[in-house]
């Protein structure tokens, strides 16, 4: 029903279906710009709403608009391979969500993140404005390996760090329809990630302590990304730097998707594919890029993206860039 497109907002209202249409109208609209769910009203009279999305690369942001509802998404909804977290930015009016076990309020200047790969229910009575992100699930537990703990629980966007990632969304789902360009939504990706990684951070600051092995995964991945265009970077570094053995390193990423030293690696072509992407930089030499972001080899680096993402980085940066300029 709803076409995707790279730039631009689109848009699009109940208020020109037939009331007893609305539901099944919304339900289908917001089945197609985010991971599928159910809807419930108990009276379908008087129902409204309004959506509004655009994409930031993988990032889909939404600001919708609309009053009592019961939103649901259930096992039958979900499909493993989904790979996203959604971060709610309550604006007007209150929800009630749940999700494992956990309840919580959310009123406005408050956030909640939550797993599309999980069960969860959200409720609204009244009026409501939410803006809406779904996010790639990768970066987000690459940065904050115990990101579980914070899943389904009011974050606050009263004070730093929380303020900055409240504030930032905000504003651009107050841009201007000319103010989207393909450009611009190049380079807004990586700033939601890194903010949203701050917010949450900043936030886990003032849960109960984690479990000894998740705090220090997280001071050391922290410690790498802050260094990881360092091509002299290295598991000797990091124990040193991080006050570890080298076994004790390399014990922590056991459970991990990665290994330590394909982490590092992954961390490093995941840059160089947002600087590919990124028309600021397509006057640089890719090798340049690949050096810049830690790469000592460049036919090293040209095979390692080839074999992350199944496309040569020259290819990928033509595709790109040739996406923009359109």
């Amino acid at each position: 029903m709803l076409e995707p497109v790279r730039t631009g907002w689109r848009r699009l209202s109940t208020d020109a279906v037939a009331a007893s249409e609305r539901l099944d109208y919304w339900l289908a609209a917001t089945n197609a710009v985010f991971p599928p769910t159910g809807v419930r009203r108990k009276d379908p009279a008087g129902f409204y709403g309004r959506l509004s999305w655009l994409t930031f690369g993988e990032i889909t942001m939404a600001d919708i608009v609309s009053n009592d509802l019961v939103v649901s998404r259930a096992e039958e909804h979900i499909d493993r391979d989904d790979q996203w977290f959604e971060v709610t930015l309550q604006v007007e009016g209150v929800s009630a969500f749940n999700q494992g076990g956990r309840d919580v309020v959310t009123t406005p200047r408050s956030m909640v993140l939550y797993d599309s790969r999980r069960p969860y229910r959200m409720a609204f009575e009244g009026h409501y404005r939410q803006i809406s992100l779904k996010v790639p699930r990768r970066p987000i537990v690459d940065r904050i390996p115990h990101v579980d703990r914070l899943l389904a629980r009011a974050i606050p966007a009263d004070r730093v760090p929380g303020r900055f990632f409240y504030d930032f969304v905000l504003a651009l789902a107050d841009m201007r329809q000319d103010e989207a360009t393909a450009m611009l939504s190049a380079r807004i990706e990586s700033h939601v990630i890194d903010l949203l990684a701050t917010a949450l951070t900043g936030f886990s600051e003032t849960l109960p302590l984690s479990a000894g092995r998740e705090a220090q995964l997280g001071r050391v991945k922290t410690y790498i990304l802050d260094h990881l265009d360092d091509a002299a970077l290295s598991p000797a570094v990091i124990a040193r730097a991080e006050g570890l053995s080298l076994r004790s390193l390399y014990e922590l990423f056991e459970r991990e998707d990665d290994r330590l030293v394909p982490w590092i690696k992954a961390q490093r072509l995941e840059r160089i594919r947002a600087d590919l992407a990124d028309p600021l930089q397509a006057g640089l030499p890719i090798t340049t890029i690949a050096l810049k972001r830690g790469f000592k080899d460049f036919s090293h680096f040209s095979r390692a993206f080839r074999s992350r993402f199944d496309v040569a980085p020259r290819d990928y940066r033509r595709a790109q860039l040739c996406c923009v300029a359109k």
